[in-house]
């Protein structure tokens, strides 16, 4: 098993990448091909980071993509062999144009899928904003800052989601910003969350 390091603005991850991260490198690939900003968020980043746990989705925020883009996108999808198991990859503009997230997986298969979603509000625009890149097996991945990954985290609600929080806070604790943390918990309103989160 290899480490886990958090190098400035650089997670590194130092292992070989499994299945979910080969889905998500050849996801990441195809956006940046087509020049679509994005950024991996959610339970992934703390997968990525080595929590153990299983999930079926990997969640992704993109920016707003005009229609020629996103036809060209499908194109390529389509060729590299992804499907959409719960609407075709066909709807994908109207989908995104109306805020709402679309699934996409290898053909035939729903899971694990990549969950696509609109940025639609700050705390989405700030992940792409303030992304940082996660290195693993040669090639690197946006992610999430984390300060705000953790905080997002505790505003969720769920047991799953408090531990995902637990467990970047906890392995990042001496490399996150304190004063970038606690803005977003101000901002998510997640203060007594937060507090149980320090105590934990």
């Amino acid at each position: 098993m290899g480490g886990i390091e958090l190098r400035e603005d650089t997670l590194v991850v130092d292992r070989p990448p499994n299945d979910l991260d080969e889905l998500a490198l050849a996801f990441s690939r195809l956006l940046s091909d087509h020049g679509v900003e994005h950024v991996f968020v959610a339970g992934y980043v703390a997968i990525l980071a080595g929590r153990a746990r299983a999930t079926q989705d990997i969640d992704v925020i993109v920016e707003r993509i005009s229609d020629d883009t996103v036809q060209s996108l499908v194109s390529a999808l389509e060729s590299a062999g992804f499907w959409g198991p719960a609407m075709p990859l066909a709807e994908m503009s109207t989908m995104l144009s109306n805020d709402e997230p679309i699934w996409i997986a290898r053909q035939d298969e729903v899971a694990p899928h990549i969950e696509v979603k609109p940025s639609t509000d700050r705390f989405d625009r700030a992940s792409l904003e303030h992304r940082i890149r996660a290195r693993i097996g040669g090639e690197e991945l946006p992610i999430g800052p984390l300060e705000l990954q953790i905080a997002y985290k505790l505003s969720l609600g769920t047991r799953t989601d408090f531990e995902d929080a637990v467990h970047l806070f906890t392995l990042f604790a001496e490399s996150l910003s304190t004063e970038e943390l606690e803005r977003w918990v101000r901002a998510l309103d997640v203060g007594s969350e937060y507090d149980r989160l320090e105590r934990a």
